[in-house]
């Protein structure tokens, strides 16, 4: 039958995608960079299923280490095209003391993962042309990113993005070729600047290049007065709930940015404008 009739069922949605878990079959895996793997699920449902997710919406993974009594939950946000059918893939980063990193990082082709959801996504499609600001440090890039695809994808939504990634160092940049392809094809609606606070980043460091692209030094007050002040002067910005800026980082910096006393305060973007992963 025509695949039109029978759209993909949705793997994971609310309420039985928490109160029920599935399995997921590891089908490839791959080492992106000296602390980041890609790794790639069939989904149980094969080719006549998507995951379910909106973008920047999020699964739980859910593993019970040896001898402990209680599970770890651990929230991941996929990068794959959400509606590629029969797949889900996640990008993750290992840290020294993460019990659900280390984990997931031990999976090799053929492990089973756990795994419930979802859990949604923050964006509502303005009617309108709109600007946001999108905010990323490390491995949050990976709302981030789910975001940015699921507005250029989406032919009712003429939202342009202006986003700043912090990142430790060059390396760290590990969707670099993802997003170069989204700017190459949306121009006019994708800007993002890598802020690299790293040894790349002192004074007697070689040039990183083109400085509208790559910028010494942290995600600060500058830089996010800089996007800002660029929103501003379209004069409608932010999506159709207000929400002005998305922010997904180490807690520390959400804190310095969004926080009561926050960079975004000073710059007069309310906590209610910002909407943190």
């Amino acid at each position: 039958m025509d695949s039109a009739q029978n759209p993909p069922t949705k793997m994971l949605s609310l309420p039985s995608g928490m109160l029920f878990s599935k399995q997921l079959k590891v089908t490839d895996v791959q080492q992106v960079n000296h602390d980041t793997k890609r790794i790639t699920f069939a989904l149980p449902g094969g080719k006549n299923e998507v995951s379910g997710l909106t973008p920047g919406a999020a699964i739980l993974t859910q593993h019970t280490p040896a001898g402990a009594w209680f599970p770890v939950l651990r929230p991941y946000t996929p990068i794959h095209d959400l509606d590629q059918p029969g797949i889900l893939e996640l990008l993750v980063k290992k840290y020294p003391e993460g019990r659900a990193s280390t984990h997931m990082h031990s999976l090799s082709t053929g492990d089973e993962l756990t795994v419930r959801g979802p859990l949604p996504g923050a964006w509502t499609t303005p009617k309108d042309q709109r600007e946001i600001v999108l905010v990323a440090g490390g491995a949050g890039i990976t709302p981030i990113y789910s975001l940015t695809k699921g507005i250029l994808y989406n032919p009712g939504d003429k939202t342009k993005i202006r986003l700043l990634w912090g990142v430790n160092g060059t390396r760290d940049i590990v969707l670099k070729e993802e997003f170069e392809a989204l700017e190459q094809q949306y121009p006019d609606r994708l800007q993002v600047t890598y802020a690299v606070s790293g040894f790349e980043a002192s004074p007697s460091a070689p040039s990183l290049g083109d400085e509208s692209k790559y910028r010494k030094g942290y995600v600060d007050k500058s830089l996010l007065q800089e996007a800002i002040q660029k929103c501003q002067k379209s004069g409608a910005w932010g999506d159709a709930k207000a929400q002005k800026v998305f922010l997904c980082g180490p807690p520390k910096m959400e804190d310095a940015i969004a926080g009561k006393n926050g960079v975004l305060a000073e710059l007069g973007v309310q906590r209610k404008e910002v909407h943190r992963f």
